[in-house]
């Protein structure tokens, strides 16, 4: 008796959501926004019905131990007509998001709409009070000439693209303004670049010879096709940004949505539809987020395109970053420091005590890694040139570390360590001839390093060591010195 009470409460369901699906093709046409809503969610409600009623007897024909096969084929007869409503339920709304779509594509145009009908009702309405005006003070339209609107108008060099920008200015300032013809010349003359003025200065400064520079004007830039065919490829010459950054995007929709606002009002925004995919291209990385929402993005015109990237960029609004702590040119890097040396090579002070008689990597009173490491971090000195007012990353100087040739000075090399009490013995290779060791040795309290060669026949010191020393020689002699890899004769 229940399974019967259940198959009844569904076959009705199924019935009714039958007869709803059968009059959306009527609801649809009607258009009415209120009767398409209330009819989708009488679908909805009916189809949601039907399925739960559905679940129940599936469950009772499950007790009652009917065969599970033709309990699947009966589940899938229920599930096709549930599928002809929801097909039914989409088509309501499909028509409802278009709905909406034309309604945000038609808010900018009727702003546009309703500014330029503004725009002419200022411009009337100033017209008769300065005529009024004039007529009340018994001045004649000639008296009234100084009255211009104090608007400046930008200079015509003779760009298509600029032509309706300066042609609608004109006619609106001048051109309509009751002056003398040859003030109209005069005005118009000093709004010409000198490229569009030679083909009208010769002219008479006459009314005759103004209004034949307006026919010269009108025949030479008043042609639709130029115009439209200039804006089209000031949209092919946006560049193709291949990252998501917000400036760029911005300055890209801003171009856009100019050249296709010029060409809606010229209406000729129909005749170059076709190089919406090539523009959506120049944009891949937003190119998910712009179509994401709208399946005919395929079909999409330069308004709903330009639409599209405009929400973008109002949804990722330009950052304002501080770029004053970051070095963004030349003048605001770091400048090299230099050390200058004296006439006779003075050598360079120990970083760490000031001595020059020793470099800093050989420093006994700052000579582990960690306390250089900190000595530095308390007087702000690089830690690849050892100089103040950088850091390291931002260091200039090409040297680097003299035993690991990194980017780190050589006293604060973990490679090579110096012992106060333990002397260092270091090796050098020759020809394959043998090896010599290098000793670290003090002369005179000034840590030097020196190769001993058993079999030399003398023994010399650097220059350098002998200044520093203040020795002068006894005798000078003139001698051939044979070394690891050269000889050479010297005193």
């Amino acid at each position: 008796m229940e399974m019967e009470n259940a198959k009844g409460k569904l076959q009705m369901k199924l019935t009714q959501l039958e007869i709803h699906a059968k009059r959306t093709n009527q609801v649809l046409q009607s258009g009415s926004l209120e009767a398409i809503e209330r009819h989708m969610g009488a679908l909805r409600s009916t189809i949601s019905q039907a399925d739960e009623l559905k679940r129940v007897l599936e469950a009772l024909k499950i007790e009652a131990d009917e065969d599970l096969d033709d309990i699947g084929t009966w589940n899938t007869m229920i599930d096709l007509q549930l599928m002809k409503a929801d097909e039914e339920v989409g088509k309501l709304r499909k028509w409802l998001k278009n709905r909406r779509h034309q309604e945000e594509t038609a808010a900018p145009e009727d702003q546009l709409n309703f500014e330029m009908k503004l725009h002419e009702q200022k411009m009337k309405l100033q017209t008769e009070i300065v005529t009024q005006a004039s007529h009340e003070g018994g001045r004649t339209p000639k008296q009234t000439q100084a009255k211009l609107p104090k608007i400046e108008i930008q200079r015509f060099e003779g760009s298509n693209l600029d032509w309706p920008r300066f042609w609608g200015q004109f006619t609106e300032t001048i051109d309509k303004a009751e002056i003398a013809p040859i003030n109209k010349f005069t005005y118009s003359c000093g709004l010409l670049g000198h490229k569009v003025k030679t083909a009208v200065e010769a002219l008479p400064f006459t009314a005759e010879g103004y209004n034949r520079a307006k026919s010269i004007l009108l025949s030479n830039y008043e042609k639709e096709s130029e115009i439209t065919k200039a804006f089209v490829k000031e949209i092919m010459a946006l560049p193709v940004i291949t990252s998501a950054n917000p400036r760029r995007i911005s300055e890209f929709s801003e171009k856009l949505t100019y050249c296709v606002l010029a060409l809606e009002t010229m209406n000729k925004v129909s005749e170059v539809n076709g190089n919406v995919p090539m523009t959506l291209d120049k944009l891949p990385a937003i190119h998910g987020d712009l179509v994401r929402t709208d399946p005919d993005w395929e079909k999409w015109n330069f308004a709903q395109l330009s639409e599209a990237v405009r929400l973008w960029t109002k949804r990722n609004p330009i950052a304002e970053r501080e770029t004053s702590e970051q070095p963004n040119s030349k003048r605001d890097r770091p400048r090299k420091l230099f050390q200058a040396r004296g006439k006779h090579g003075t050598p360079n002070q120990c970083v760490y005590c000031g001595d020059v008689t020793h470099r800093s990597s050989e420093c006994q009173k700052i000579s582990t890694v960690n306390e250089r490491k900190q000595f530095l971090v308390r007087k702000r000195l690089c830690f690849n040139c050892a100089t103040p007012n950088h850091r390291a990353p931002e260091c200039f100087s090409k040297k680097t570390c003299l035993h690991r040739h990194k980017r780190h000075h050589s006293s604060i090399c973990d490679g090579e360590q110096t012992n106060s009490g333990n002397q260092t013995l270091i090796t050098a290779r020759g020809n394959n001839e043998g090896i010599m060791p290098i000793l670290t040795v003090k002369v005179d309290g000034i840590m030097c390093r020196a190769l001993t060669d058993t079999v030399a026949g003398s023994s010399y010191a650097s220059a350098r060591l002998l200044d520093l020393l203040k020795k002068k020689p006894s005798e000078t002699k003139t001698k051939r010195v044979e070394m690891l890899m050269s000889s050479k004769v010297t005193k």
